[in-house]
């Protein structure tokens, strides 16, 4: 298992998973995620912070 993360200072946003429109330009970046990942989640802290992270299988 590989596991990836992403820290951001805006702690009081928990990422979700979105289904935008055909024309909108943004918003697919957790769909992704979702798709490739065994698992994800976030771990928030230390203030005001957040840790979002994937853990993808590694092929053997």
């Amino acid at each position: 298992m590989i596991r990836i993360e992403v820290t951001d200072a805006r702690g009081e946003r928990v990422p979700e998973v979105r289904h935008p429109g055909d024309e909108e330009e943004a918003g697919r970046g957790l769909q992704l995620v979702e798709a490739l990942a065994a698992r994800w989640g976030v771990t928030p802290g230390p203030a005001p912070r957040k840790t979002t992270w994937a853990e993808l299988p590694v092929p053997r």
